[in-house]
């Protein structure tokens, strides 16, 4: 079965020879379009909205502008960005559409695509490792965090995470000029193994390796914290439940850990498997399935998608001002069907005091990446 859309259009190309494309889809193509672009558009509709919502979130409630939810804002600012590229480069990829796919494939584009969209996405990396130092810094040297952690060195490291995110991009594929004709802006179709090496090592293995190394520290402060507090409790108090309570608290800590350590590996281990296979196969061009071609950059994606979920979402405060906000804006757009504002329980009321009393496994109370914070 034959589907043939309207793209009877001319596009003169660099020899200035104006051809007729006439764009013949199968059945086998509208089914991969659907797959591949069906769910980067959903993914862009949670992406795009998501990250906004969380840096508005954060811009506008006072109490939530504190040093690491300026990381955490900057975080959705950079995935929000790679919400808007991304696609774009997705995009070109339609060899099938060659009226697109040849414009955005104009090396003069593609490399200024190319180079934004992994400025963009070393930058979300980066950002995840200030995260982790951030709360690093506030388990292990608790007393010393509002020293170190303070607006100033935030701003300063923030500025340096996009400074040179997008520097070592600019210098890594501006400055490169393909040896062959580029028709179409992939990745693996342009660049040579060393620039995946590259990214391999920037990208993914100083990143991984940093988390892993200070997770695996914090995990086992906070254990020895958790435990010693949990004795003093059932000493003073007499309460087993107590005990339980604090370890419920280091365990859902350890599972958010290996869900982020998780999620970065699973997004970005298949892209390079993909890259250095592609660009190194005996049978050059090397062809692909193209399923897996779009599923390494669907798992790519989404690791944007779902890092506001995962550092915002499973936070306390973030999870109450955004509800409070969107409450808001439905009762004003839909007055008749008001949402009542929920009532502050007993517990939300006592959150401070038994915040104090968890201060030692949690460091400062304003590190908003502390155990008691998530939930």
């Amino acid at each position: 079965m034959n589907l043939t859309s309207i793209g009877n259009n001319s596009w003169s190309s660099s020899d200035n020879i104006s051809t007729d494309y006439h764009v013949t889809l199968s059945q086998g193509d509208i089914v991969f379009f659907i797959y591949y672009y069906g769910i980067f558009g959903l993914l862009t509709c949670i992406n795009i909205p998501g990250n906004l919502i969380v840096v508005l979130t954060v811009l506008k409630h006072h109490q939530l502008r504190q040093p690491c939810n300026y990381y955490i804002a900057s975080l959705a600012v950079s995935d929000f960005l790679i919400g808007i590229v991304y696609p774009i480069y997705n995009i070109s990829h339609l060899e099938k559409v060659r009226e697109i796919s040849e414009k955005l494939g104009n090396w003069s584009v593609c490399r200024v695509i190319v180079c934004e969209v992994l400025a963009l996405e070393i930058g979300s990396s980066y950002h995840l490792v200030a995260i982790t130092v951030t709360r690093y810094i506030a388990i292990v040297y608790p007393l010393r965090y509002h020293i170190w952690v303070t607006t100033k060195t935030t701003a300063i490291a923030i500025s340096l995470i996009w400074i040179l995110s997008q520097g070592s991009s600019l210098i890594m594929y501006t400055m490169y000029e393909p040896d062959r004709p580029v028709k179409l802006c992939r990745y693996e179709m342009i660049f040579p193994v060393t620039h995946v090496i590259i990214l391999l090592v920037i990208q993914l293995f100083i990143p991984l390796a940093v988390m892993l190394a200070l997770y695996v520290k914090i995990a086992r402060i906070a254990r020895q914290q958790a435990k010693v507090i949990a004795i003093q409790q059932a000493c003073i108090i007499g309460n087993v439940g107590s005990k339980n309570g604090i370890i419920k608290n280091e365990l859902k800590s350890t599972v958010m850990v290996s869900l982020l350590l998780g999620c970065f590996t699973l997004s970005w281990t298949p892209m390079i498997i993909f890259f250095f296979y592609t660009i190194t196969c005996s049978n050059q061009p090397c062809t692909t399935n193209r399923y897996v071609r779009a599923t390494v950059r669907i798992l790519l994606y989404l690791n944007s998608s779902v890092n506001v979920f995962i550092y915002a979402g499973r936070l306390t405060e973030f999870r109450k001002r955004i509800k409070a906000d969107m409450s808001r804006c439905f009762n004003k757009c839909f007055p008749i069907w008001r949402v009542k504002p929920l009532k502050k329980t007993n517990t939300e009321m006592n959150h401070v005091s038994s915040s104090l009393s968890r201060i030692t496994l949690n460091g400062p109370i304003d590190a908003t990446l502390e155990t008691e914070h998530v939930s």
